[in-house]
């Protein structure tokens, strides 16, 4: 069993506090009931449900979040503090009680530095959780206080009952929101069931501990295919291993003799395996690969339901035909697949001569999202019965429960050997196991897939910043609706969907959609019903330390003065706030309105659309205006482009011809520089073997239509354009 000698008086405080709390809804250190559901419904409502992401210290953040519920509430969160230092050996006594005691100082009643509980118990500490624990106290904390509320909901037989299994506890605690991330998950298992489950609160160590002795232990399943209660009970199968083994003496997974075995010789002072040692004692000898099922990933519902993976080609036949990649090159060209089709030969062939049985395989959508991964299992086979991607692996998979946006643009081909990026690998899979460290949305993770420069980018914040109102301008394809959001992202230091609204002017947006109006029912009558931005404002008044990012699509589509109404002047970055407050032109008798200070508005405007009507002065006098121009010639176009195989003459071909196209468009008396061709059409979001081709088409099907717009009244200009980008 995993009661170790240091953690004796932790075990013996936990029972205590498992008794008077858990069971008896009271407290630890007094006579009062604070362990109830109706102060953890408080605490959820005033910490989890407004979470404070700005740039102060956790203390300040909480002291604010704290400051309207009541004493009792207060003092409940300093024993929760206690609970959640209990086992942890990374903070000294003294550190941790002054983390309890401010919590209770907040509630106005005398600490009770006395009690048994904040003397020498304090001091033990068990367990070296690392810098996440600390770090991300938020989301430990938001945890524990969910995980109660679900535990206080419960009868007191119900809660009686789990406490006398320890893996029907297991089990129930698992299916509470956040617990597969949450290292206090593993510090109240151990603390409530010490003869089950290990002093260890890092999933990968865990993971690493069954892959090191779970061949002698009889483990055959792979780690990657465990869920967290079959980790623990793995773990338990190979103490006992140990225990037999070592008649009589204590077994510590973090004493160097075992700790030595799985962690592979790292010292005690916690020193981080280089790259190459991580992905050995993850991967072993298997590559990572990364996939993509389809275009968009439109296969993977079906991939994931029928264990495989499949690329197209079927008309290839049985490529174990082929004796080298030359061979597959040459019939890829017979079957039209391009002049050079070198990337399609390639996985072509490594997909059945370098892609092994064990290798792991991330599933990426557009390059730039995760949607799962999984485990090669079988060889391969050319099964023609299928209508498309006839050529088959099978797999394990494990779709994630949330799909991982990555930073910047990663490889989008259907086959690409990842093993290489191995700092790649290492971040992003910290990120699956819960274990990486939180960083701000900033500039430089803004900035990343942007062709803006540095300059540009920080004015623009600083222009929204200060006036809270800010117009995006620009020709079409500039990419305004995708810098919009990075800026957003950026005002609220995180990426994030939860306080960013989006809409779209249009010829019949009103004010009625946009602020208040009255609405017919399926009855016959009407009801006033609020608009969009005004229920948005309201979720804003809940929050006012985090920024609420509201983003008008073609702002300048639609009747600005008839869709703001009087919010023409709350809007104003002056204007803000509940001593500005006005009635609206639907609001009932005593209502008042305010757009609040930290609500910005983000408008996107195409200065090419001749059917729009020009932005009024009394909307122009209110936001700021940035315009964005095309990313032609620049060297992180060109840069983009060559990362995706474009060839280097096609390169150059395009920044040429578009930036000869544009000039001549900006010197036309009728056009002018917000008419000019955005770089947004020649982004690819895929693969390309067919270079020559896609160019062309771009240019017949996107760029010819919109020149016959704009010269309408000069279609042999048109062709003499179009001409001059096809050359």
């Amino acid at each position: 069993m995993s009661r170790l000698a240091k953690c004796k008086p932790i075990l013996e405080a936990a029972q205590m506090w498992k008794q008077r709390c858990l069971i008896g809804s009271g407290s630890l250190f007094g006579e009062e009931n604070l362990w109830t559901l109706e102060h953890f419904k408080e605490l959820n409502t005033h910490f989890v449900q407004r979470p404070d992401t700005g740039n102060r210290s956790f203390v300040d953040k909480l002291k604010d979040q704290l400051a309207n519920t009541t004493p009792e509430a207060k003092r409940l969160w300093a024993e929760v503090t206690w609970l959640f230092w209990l086992l942890i050996s990374s903070a000294g006594r003294e550190s941790k009680i002054k983390q309890i005691r401010m919590a209770w100082d907040w509630s106005a009643r005398q600490f009770p530095s006395e009690h048994w509980a904040l003397q020498d118990v304090l001091n033990q500490g068990a367990v070296h959780p690392g810098p996440a624990y600390q770090i991300q106290r938020d989301k430990e904390f938001s945890f524990i206080v969910i995980l109660m509320s679900s535990w206080f909901s419960l009868s007191l037989p119900d809660r009686e009952s789990l406490l006398q299994d320890a893996w029907n506890f297991a089990k129930w605690l698992d299916t509470n929101e956040g617990a597969e991330r949450r290292q206090f998950r593993h510090v109240l298992l151990y603390l409530l069931f010490p003869d089950e489950f290990e002093p260890s609160v890092v999933r990968n160590h865990k993971q690493k501990m069954v892959q090191a002795y779970g061949k002698a232990g009889g483990i055959t399943t792979s780690v990657e295919n465990l869920d967290l209660v079959g980790l623990d009970s793995a773990v338990l199968k190979i103490r006992k291993l140990l225990e037999n083994e070592h008649p009589g003496e204590e077994i510590d997974f973090y004493d160097r003799r075992f700790r030595d075995v799985w962690r592979d010789g790292k010292d005690e002072d916690g020193s981080v395996p280089s790259d190459e040692e991580w992905y050995r004692e993850r991967f072993g000898s298997a590559d990572v690969w990364l996939v993509a099922p389809g275009v968009g990933a439109t296969l993977w519902e079906e991939f994931r339901k029928l264990g495989i993976f499949g690329i197209p080609w079927g008309v290839l036949g049985d490529l174990t035909q082929f004796k080298s990649r030359e061979a597959v090159h040459g019939k890829l060209v017979e079957a039209g697949a391009g002049e050079n089709p070198v990337m399609r030969s390639l996985w072509t062939w490594e997909f059945v001569h370098e892609l092994k049985v064990g290798d792991f395989l991330l599933v990426q959508k557009s390059g730039r999202t995760v949607l799962g991964w999984g485990t090669v299992t079988g060889e391969y086979s050319y099964q023609p019965q299928r209508a498309t991607f006839q050529h088959v692996r099978t797999v394990d998979w494990h779709a994630l429960e949330t799909p991982i946006e990555v930073e910047g643009k990663i490889s989008s081909k259907i086959m690409t050997c990842f093993t290489p990026y191995k700092t790649w690998l290492r971040d992003f899979f910290a990120r699956i196991d819960g274990e990486e460290e939180i960083e701000p949305y900033g500039i430089e993770r803004a900035l990343g897939p942007l062709f803006l420069e540095q300059t540009q980018f920080l004015r623009i914040l600083d222009s929204i910043r200060l006036r809270k109102n800010l117009i995006l301008q620009g020709p079409p394809g500039v990419g305004k609706t995708f810098i919009a959001r990075r800026i957003a992202w950026c005002l609220i230091e995180k990426k994030t969907s939860e306080s960013i609204e989006m809409v779209q002017f249009h010829q019949s947006y009103s004010y009625e959609d946009f602020v208040q109006g009255w609405r017919p029912t399926e009855t016959g009558g009407f009801t006033l019903r609020n608009g969009v931005f005004y229920e948005f404002c309201k979720t804003a008044e809940t929050q006012p330390d985090v920024p609420f990012v509201f983003i008008i699509d073609e702002i300048n589509r639609g009747n600005l003065s008839r869709i703001f109404g009087e919010l023409l002047m709350l809007i104003e970055g002056d204007k803000r706030g509940s001593e500005h407050e006005i009635a609206l032109t639907y609001s009932e008798t005593g209502q008042r309105f305010s757009v609040p200070e930290n609500v910005y508005l983000l408008g996107l405007m195409n200065t090419a659309d001749r059917s729009l009507a020009i932005v009024d002065y009394a909307l122009r006098r209110r936001f700021a205006f940035e315009t964005l121009a095309p990313a032609f010639g620049t060297e992180k176009f060109r840069d983009y482009l060559i990362n995706f195989d474009v060839p280097d003459v096609l390169v150059e071909r395009i920044n040429e011809n578009l930036t000869n196209l544009n000039e001549q468009i900006c010197g036309h008396q009728d056009l002018g520089s917000g008419f000019q061709i955005g770089h947004s059409y020649f982004v690819p979001e895929e693969p390309l073997d067919q270079h020559e081709t896609w160019y062309q088409s771009i240019i017949e099907t996107q760029i010819k239509p919109l020149l016959h717009e704009y010269w309408f009244d000069h279609p042999n200009d048109v062709e003499k354009a179009v001409e001059s980008l096809l050359r």
